[in-house]
Parts: structure tokens; sequence; C-alpha cells
């Protein structure tokens, strides 16, 4: 137990900026705990995220693509921009429509093209669009989006470790990797059980644009293996990244439709 708790920490210390100040094991059983720990860091976020949107829409007067554009923002700052950056060194390896030994030479340089930051704007202007565009219709809708969306985003990255091959026989995505077993599923299928009856008991309204996302997860997650393998031959970190944030934009688009239309 203490071997999970362990890989808990090491979940938050990896992939959000919140202080975890001590040195940890990264044996496997650390990893396994970690891998399944992905969603609490992005409810996480997003509970940071809806926290500072609250405060804004009860004591000030902010228009509400204020109150989304500072939620998207601190989202981003909780989880360090990780992420981010993944996306925008797999948008500049995708456009440079070269090979995928050469994609994956780019995406190793620390440099950033002008594809990556276009990719960026892109991405967070789209993300922007469906935030506020949520929040219009109501603030409930917003608030469980902010929870709802990081969480079932990261499942995305164990359905990777599970399902795709590495790109690359080195790195950190490969060590994760190798700690997988098939009972990290299992948990996670119970993680999203949870998640999905606690808002079919206390929100009746939100239960079906729920499980819209979290069935939404599994077909994103069937295009983006393919397009990774296609792509760039597997997984690499960065790969992990776009992955996270694409999803977490796509399913912004999934959660505003189905509030929109299923649960008008």
């Amino acid at each position: 137990m203490k071997a999970w708790f362990q890989g808990v920490l090491l979940a938050f210390q990896f992939f959000s900026v919140l202080p975890v100040r001590r040195t940890l094991p990264m044996e496997h059983t650390q990893l396994k705990g970690a891998m399944v720990s992905l969603p609490w860091v992005g409810l996480t976020a997003g509970g940071g995220a809806l926290s500072a949107a609250f405060l804004l829409d009860v004591y000030t007067p902010m228009s509400d693509g204020g109150i989304a554009l500072a939620a998207m923002i601190i989202s981003s700052v909780l989880t360090g921009g990780i992420h981010l950056d993944g996306w925008m060194d797999t948008g500049d390896a995708y456009f440079s429509y070269q090979s995928i030994v050469k994609r994956l030479e780019i995406m190793s340089d620390p440099r950033t093209g002008a594809f990556g930051v276009l990719s960026v704007l892109l991405l967070l202007a789209v993300r922007f669009l469906f935030l506020q565009e949520t929040l219009h219709i109501s603030f409930a809708a917003f608030a469980s989006g902010l929870l709802v969306i990081p969480w079932f985003s990261r499942n995305i990255l164990l359905y990777h470790f599970a399902w795709t091959p590495p790109a690359k026989q080195e790195g950190l995505c490969v060590w994760f990797q190798s700690a997988y077993e098939k009972k990290l599923l299992i948990i996670s299928f119970l993680q999203n059980f949870i998640l999905i009856t606690f808002f079919m008991v206390g929100y009746h309204s939100l239960w079906i644009p729920v499980i819209l996302a979290f069935l939404s997860t599994l077909v994103l997650y069937g295009w983006m293996r393919r397009l990774s393998i296609q792509s760039f031959g597997g997984i690499t970190g960065d790969v992990l990244g776009a992955a996270v944030e694409g999803g977490e934009t796509l399913l912004w688009i999934v959660w505003w439709i189905s509030i929109l239309f299923v649960t008008a």
C-alpha cells in the first residue's frame, strides 16, 4: 500500500506543479500507482480551475468569456504546461510531413517551430470557445465539465500504455509501459464506474453527457492510436501529451453538444 501511495505522489510530482518535495522510488509498483492516479491529477487541476471560476462568478462582475479564460489558464498552470509542450512538439513533427524517423528527430529538438505555435494557438482557441459556450448554458454544466473532462482525458494515457506500441525503445514512456498490467484497466474501469454512478445519483440531468464523454474517450483513443502508429510508429512522451490536450479539447466539444441537445 505504501508503494501505491508513493505512486500517487509520483503522478502529481511528474504531471502537476503541486510541491511534492520527496525523492520517490520509480519501481514497477510505484509506476502502477502513478498510472491509475493520472485521472486524479486531471481532477485536481480541474478542481483548481473550478474554484477560481466559482469565486470570479460569485464575487466579480467578470463576463463568461473572462471566467472561461481564467479557468483554462489555471488548469494549464496547475499541470505545468507539460502536456501543452507535448502538443506543440507533436504539431511541429506531424506537420513537417517528413518520414517517421525525421518526425521523431523533430520532436526531440528543444526548439519550437511555427507549426507548434500555430497548433497550440488553435487548440486553446477552440477549447476556450466551447468552455465559454458551455458556461453560457449553465454554470453547473461548466463546473461539471471542468471536473469530468480532465478526468476522462487522462484515461487515454492508460489505454495507450496498454495497447499502443512505443515509437522508441527508451525514455520515460517506455519505462511506464514496462510496468503496465491488465489489472490497471480493471482499476480504471472501477474508478470511471464510481464517477458515472455519482452523476447518475447526484446529478440526474448530467448523467447522459458523462456517459457520452466516457464513450467518446474510447473512440478518441482508437483514433489516436491509429494516428500515432501511422505518423510516429507508436507513442512517445510528446505524443502522450498531445493525446491529453487534444482529447480534452475534443471532449469539450462533445460535452457542449450533449449539454445543448441531449439535456435540453
